[in-house]
Formats: structure tokens, sequence, C-alpha cells
């Protein structure tokens, strides 16, 4: 079983919408032949990492979608390894880490670091001997063999209004493509994007009856549907929703658009592996 994926937080970015169960804003775990891949890192997924015996020390590769707080909670969870092996007993085999994300957002994230790091002088790595990370800057078009066998390719997605530096994410390997859409409104351009997936994480944030083209750019579950099954994939998971409508009808939206592929209307914890 070389390809898992764990599903770390597939709520949004508010708790207390609904009196089902408790979801974590976004995150996914991805683990291939033993090595890590973590896409998108809200808060709270690093505890969730743990949960599910993971030591966040190992983790070496983090994409993120976009930076709003709910996708992006990376100072938190870089200070964290940092201080997982100043401290931790045992202590872990030091990764440096490699963050992927948008161009347009990367250059950014210094001020960002230092705001929490004023003491760090303007660096990036103030503890070099300690914990390293650095910041890939990518964009749609890009791709890198990120772990032996399996491919992080990025690509555009329609969010904020259309003026948010947004991505989503297809990951290819031998045994199986996974792809996340990310936050994402419906676009001619994401059908191609999702092609022949074996597994589609998508944006299920707009309720029933609310979908739309345009606007701030989430899917509903129609959507994801249509989406689902003009382009060939294999397995939905609706994630990145409130709890409010019932799992039951989000699932006869999909089916309504003629997906009949395995389905889950994504809880944390699900597991997908290949």
């Amino acid at each position: 079983m070389p390809l898992k994926v764990i599903a770390l937080g597939t709520g949004i970015c508010s708790n207390g919408c609904s009196t089902g169960p408790r979801r974590f804003p976004p995150g996914f775990l991805i683990e291939y032949n033993n090595e890590l891949l973590l896409l998108d890192a809200a808060e709270g997924v690093r505890y969730r990492i743990e949960d599910e015996g993971y030591d966040i020390g190992n983790i070496a590769n983090i994409a993120l979608t976009h930076v709003h707080p709910d996708h992006a909670a990376l100072p938190q969870l870089l200070q964290a390894k940092l201080c997982r092996v100043l401290w931790g007993d045992p202590k872990p085999k030091m990764r440096q880490a490699k963050v992927y994300m948008h161009e347009a957002s990367a250059d950014g994230f210094e001020a960002v670091w230092n705001w929490h790091h004023p003491e760090a002088g303007g660096k990036l790595n103030h503890m070099p001997d300690k914990f390293q990370f650095s910041v890939e800057p990518i964009r749609s078009g890009w791709e890198r063999e990120v772990i032996p066998g399996l491919t992080l390719k990025p690509f555009g997605v329609y969010h904020g209004f259309g003026q948010h530096p947004a991505l989503g994410f297809r990951v290819e390997t031998p045994e199986a493509t996974i792809v996340y859409t990310g936050d994402a409104g419906i676009t001619d351009s994401l059908f191609t994007s999702v092609a022949n997936a074996d597994l589609l994480i998508a944006d299920a944030s707009t309720r029933i009856g609310q979908s739309y083209t345009a606007g701030y750019g989430h899917m509903a579950p129609d959507q994801c549907g249509m989406l689902a099954a003009r382009s060939g994939v294999k397995e939905l998971w609706l994630t990145h929703y409130m709890g409010i409508d019932e799992p039951a009808a989000m699932e006869a939206e999909v089916r309504k658009q003629g997906f009949n592929g395995a389905l889950k209307i994504a809880t944390d914890g699900l597991q997908w592996s290949k």
C-alpha cells in the first residue's frame, strides 16, 4: 500500500455551524512510499497529523492552494516543527521543509514570518542548525517530482472574486492520480485539470440551490457532481463544507448530474489508499 490519502480537515473557516461531526479547516496528508506531502496547512491540522500517528518533524513537503488563513496557518506549523526539534523526545530526524505556494503570495511570506519572529533579524532560518525551511514560488504549468515517483502539478483556479492567487493540485503517481481543487469556482479549465482522476477532492462549500459560475469562487454539490461526471473521475470526495445541508441531500445533488462513481461526503479522518 504505497499510496494513502488522509483527510485531516474537511470543514470551513468557522466552527459551530452545525450539530454534525466537528470538522477542522482544510488539510490533506498524502503518504507515498513512506514520504509525506501535506496539501494545505490550516489551524488544527498539525494536531490531526499527530492523531493519525505521524510526526510533523518528518513532513518535508507542504503545498498550499492559497493563503487564506483557513488554508495557511503556516507560521504555526513551521514553528511547531522547530519546537519539535528543540524539545522533542525522542528527537525526530531533522527534515528541511519545502513550502510550495503561488508566486504572487510567496513574496509576502517573509514579512509574515518577520511579524511573528522580529528577533530573527529578517532571516527566514534563524536557527539553521536546528531546522530549515524554504518557500518555492509556483504557478500553473510548474511541475516537479517532489517525492520519488510522485509529481506535483498545480493549476490555476477561480477564487476570491477572481482576485486571490489560488491553485488546485494534481498529484500523479504510477499507482493513481489525485486531484485537490482547493477553493475553486466552476470554470471551463477546471474540467481539464481534474480529467480522469482516481480521486477528486472537491470544494463543496456553496449550499444546495446557491450554485453560480461567477461570484466569490466555490462550488455547490451539483457542480462537483457535474465536474466529476464530465471529467471521468472514479471517486469523489465533497469537502470544505459547513455541514448544514444533509449528506443524503448533497449526494442526491451529485447523482442528478450523472456521476455514478464512488462518493463520500468527507469527514475528518477519512482515508483512501491504492
